[in-house]
């Protein structure tokens, strides 16, 4: 008798999971929509969000003693359905890296991060953040992107970034920006981000201009990233090369000294 209940549940659960598996694709391909073009709004002080100012007031005077210089706070408006993106910039004229604060926020959901970039003249682009959110599509092919989200100190998670500029493009010329234009760098950035997964197949232009619709490929491999057993197995397999990039940080620190 318990046998055949628990084999009733099992089936149920089953059959929701798969429901699930082919309603989200449908639900997301439905919502989905992605700006074409960023247009940044360069924020007063008075029109940074509290929970901006709250993170920034905590991570701006170890900034500053990192050697960044605040640039100033944008916000990029609603590049994705129901999603504001709002981006604080500072930059260091001495390694040309930069540092950014991004705030999402959908509905009542807010979400930031920190995050340490440096671009080099060959076209690579290492970025290194605390982010907790794991992307629902493929890194770009001219980016390395390390996220650490249990280092909330700046200090150490700038520390990290300097180590793997010299792990992994030792030598390399970083691209600094024009003064004054440094914003038009992330501009780019989020601009190409629809024809990127245009050419990914994730994506296509929208019957509306300006914005681009998920393309069903896109829709049933994003719905499934996000959803579970998917974020379970993405999370730890993140955790261990993240672990494992550590290790070898440290490998090298350690082989460091025994040569000096």
């Amino acid at each position: 008798m318990l046998e055949s209940m628990m084999q009733t549940i099992l089936f149920g659960v089953l059959v929701l999971l798969a429901l699930l598996y082919v309603i989200a694709p449908l639900a997301l391909r439905r919502a989905f929509r992605f700006s074409a073009q960023s247009r940044p709004r360069p924020l007063t002080a008075a029109e940074i969000a509290p929970d901006l100012e709250r993170r920034m007031a905590g991570v701006a005077p170890a900034l500053k003693n990192l050697g960044f210089e605040y640039l100033g706070c944008y916000d990029f408006g609603e590049l994705s359905a129901h999603t504001r993106t709002v981006l604080a910039l500072f930059s260091n004229s001495n390694t040309n890296d930069f540092a950014n604060i991004t705030m999402s926020c959908a509905s009542r959901y807010i979400d930031s991060y920190l995050e340490f970039s440096t671009e080099f003249a060959s076209g690579l682009r290492l970025e290194t953040n605390n982010n907790s959110v794991l992307p629902l599509t493929p890194d770009p092919k001219t980016s390395r992107i390390f996220r650490f989200s249990e280092i909330q100190d700046p200090r150490e998670l700038y520390r990290l970034h300097r180590q793997l500029i010299e792990k992994h493009v030792a030598g390399a010329w970083a691209k600094p920006e024009v003064k004054g234009q440094e914003i038009s760098r992330w501009v780019q950035i989020m601009d190409n981000y629809g024809p990127r997964h245009v050419e990914l197949g994730y994506m296509k232009p929208a019957r509306e201009s300006g914005q681009y619709d998920l393309t069903w490929k896109g829709a049933a491999l994003m719905a499934w990233k996000g959803m579970f057993p998917s974020t379970l197995v993405r999370k730890v397999l993140r955790r261990s090369a993240m672990k494992a990039e550590l290790r070898s940080l440290e490998l090298r620190g350690v082989t460091t000294l025994q040569k000096a």
